[in-house]
C-alpha cells in the first residue's frame, strides 16, 4: 500500500485522459481553485484519488448545484466516473453523484475496476462546505473500502472546489451571507425597498419586512395663478406626482359636464401649464387643476353654494 504522504505522478494521467474521453462528454473541472494541491482524496485500499487529473482547467471533476460530473483517477483503480453523463449512457444505466444544492452529496460514482462508490453510506457521507468549497466526510466502496476527502492529520490533505452554495431567501430586507461554521445567515437590514403598495411612500426595510408611510390621493390644489398670459401655476399638492388641468370658456362656466369648449391637459409632470391658445375677443378661459398619484386622482374642488362647498366639480373632458 502507498504511504498516505505520497501522491501519484500526474504524468501518466495526462497521456491517458484524452483517449478515455474520446467517446464521451468532457467537463471542465472546478477543483483546487487556489492551485495548492486540494485535489486528492485517500482510499484506504487504493491510495490517492485525483479529482483534477489533467491539471488546472482541464478535464476533471466539476461540481454544480445539482451534482458532480467528470472523471477522477486512481493509479490502483483506474478511471472513476462521477456521472453517466460522461459517456452519454444515462439511458442504459442512470447513475451519478448528486448535490442537494447546499453541499450534501449523494448517489454513486462508478470505477471501471472497483465498481460502485457510495457517496452517502449509512453512518457516513460526503459534504461540501458551501461557504468554503472544502469537502469533508467519507464515501464507501465494497471493493476499495473507505474514501476520505479531507484530513488534518500528520499529512493533511483535502479536496476543494470553487463551487459555492447560493445563500438567498429572496427577501430584499435581509442581507444574505455564508458562514463556514453555520451555513447561510440572513440578517435583517434597513435598506430602501418596494412593498408593492402604490399607496405608500418612503418604503424601508425593518424587522425583515418592507413597509412605507401610507398616503392618499392628493388633496385639492390651491392658488392657481397666471404668471403670464400663457403660463399658469399652482401650489404643489401633497403626495401628487403629476397633474391634470381642464380649460373651458367663460360662457360655459362652471366646469362640466364636458363638451367641445373644454380641453384637458393631462399627466403634467409639475404644477404649471403653458397654454398659448388665445380666446376670441370679448371672451375668456377658466382653468382648474388637480393632482394625482398611483394611489388615486385628486379633485377639481367643489361647487360653492352661497359660500358652502357643494357637489364635486367633474367633467367628462378630464374624467
Amino acid at each position: 500500500m502507498r504511504n498516505a504522504g505520497q501522491r501519484a505522478s500526474p504524468r501518466f494521467v495526462l497521456l491517458v485522459l484524452p483517449i478515455l474521453l474520446a467517446g464521451g462528454a468532457a467537463f471542465a473541472e472546478n477543483i483546487d481553485p487556489t492551485n495548492n494541491g486540494s485535489q486528492y482524496a485517500w482510499a484506504e485500499n487504493l491510495g490517492w484519488i485525483n479529482l483534477q487529473p489533467n491539471g488546472p482547467g482541464g478535464d476533471g471533476v466539476q461540481v454544480t448545484d445539482s451534482g458532480l460530473t467528470g472523471w477522477a483517477w486512481a493509479e490502483n483503480a483506474g478511471w472513476i466516473s462521477l456521472s453517466c453523463q460522461n459517456t452519454s449512457s444515462c439511458g442504459a444505466s442512470a447513475y451519478g453523484v448528486t448535490n442537494n444544492g447546499s453541499g450534501t452529496l449523494g448517489g454513486y460514482a462508478w470505477s471501471e475496476n472497483k465498481g460502485w462508490i457510495n457517496f452517502a453510506p449509512a453512518g457516513a457521507g460526503v459534504v461540501i462546505n458551501g461557504c468554503t468549497g472544502v469537502f469533508s466526510g467519507r464515501a464507501w466502496s465494497e471493493n476499495a473500502g473507505w474514501i476520505t476527502f479531507s484530513s488534518t492529520g500528520p499529512s493533511p490533505y483535502q479536496v476543494a472546489t470553487s463551487w459555492r452554495r447560493t445563500c438567498s431567501d429572496n427577501n430584499a430586507c435581509t442581507t444574505d451571507t455564508c458562514n463556514p461554521a453555520t451555513g447561510c445567515v440572513f440578517t435583517n437590514n434597513t435598506n430602501a425597498c418596494n412593498d408593492g403598495n402604490a399607496c405608500t411612500i418612503n418604503d424601508t426595510c425593518g424587522a425583515g419586512t418592507c413597509g412605507g408611510t401610507a398616503i392618499t390621493a392628493p388633496p385639492e390644489t390651491q392658488i392657481l395663478r397666471a404668471l403670464t398670459k400663457a403660463t399658469y401655476s399652482w401650489a404643489a399638492a401633497t403626495f401628487a406626482t403629476q397633474y391634470d388641468v381642464v380649460r373651458g370658456g367663460l360662457g360655459a362656466f362652471p366646469v362640466g359636464p364636458g363638451g367641445a369648449e373644454e380641453v384637458c391637459f393631462d399627466n403634467l409632470l409639475g404644477p404649471s401649464l403653458s397654454d398659448a391658445t388665445v380666446p376670441a375677443a370679448g371672451t375668456g378661459f377658466w382653468y382648474l387643476s388637480r393632482g394625482e398619484n398611483a394611489c388615486g386622482i385628486g379633485t377639481f374642488g367643489t361647487q360653492g353654494v352661497h359660500g358652502t362647498p357643494g357637489a364635486p366639480r367633474t367633467t367628462t373632458t378630464c374624467p
